[in-house]
């Protein structure tokens, strides 16, 4: 019992100390870069947010450092959304819609031998890029190794295992190229840009 109360003070302070501190260290981040903050966004370190940004109440985890996320000027990043760099480098362009309850994910768990356990495998990291004007819809997953182009829109719900072309709009899982913007179209889809499902 003893042993069980003194672990939950223990924990009790780090949580306190927390619900001090992150909103302050948002706020002088928020003024220094010129960004709007939410106050219980939680920011590693090595994250770097360009002018004019919002940040949402979202995670940007560079797991203590391993990794680094570059957010360019003027883009948006809603409530729960997650950035989880497990090593290597987030880029995401300058005014970018990083819609609620997406992801990007750079890293992930190696599982090619059958023969030995998943977790003993280790992981691995590769880098995202997110061009200007990019619209990331709600619940959409980017993964490691993927480049999105400039203007391009991911779909609701869609999960990106390659690269977007600029100015393309994808959709599904895997995502796939359902439309383009500019007015141009897909050939045989009959399906003007502009017109696609709703992201």
């Amino acid at each position: 019992m003893l042993r069980q109360r003194s672990r939950q003070v223990v924990f009790l302070v780090p949580r306190a100390a927390r619900a001090v501190v992150r909103p302050l260290s948002n706020l002088i981040r928020g003024m220094v870069c010129g960004a709007v903050i939410h106050p219980l966004a939680s920011i590693g370190p090595r994250v770097h947010i360009g002018r004019g940004c919002t940040i949402g109440r979202c995670r940007l985890d560079t797991m203590n450092g391993r990794g680094e996320i570059h957010i360019g000027a003027g883009t948006t990043v809603y409530n729960a959304v997650e950035v989880l760099v497990h090593g290597g480098t987030v880029r995401i362009g300058r005014n970018c819609l990083i819609t609620r309850a997406s992801a990007i994910i750079t890293g992930g768990h190696e599982f090619r031998y059958s023969d030995r356990l998943i977790q003993e495998q280790g992981t691995f990291a590769r880098d995202v890029q997110v061009g200007d004007d990019c619209w990331i819809g709600y619940r959409a997953i980017v993964l490691g190794g993927v480049t999105v182009g400039e203007g391009a829109v991911v779909g609701a719900g869609a999960v990106l295992t390659r690269d977007v072309p600029a100015y393309a709009v994808v959709a599904g899982v895997p995502a796939r190229l359902i439309g383009r913007r500019h007015g141009l179209r897909i050939k045989g889809s009959g399906r003007a840009a502009g017109t696609a499902p709703a992201v």
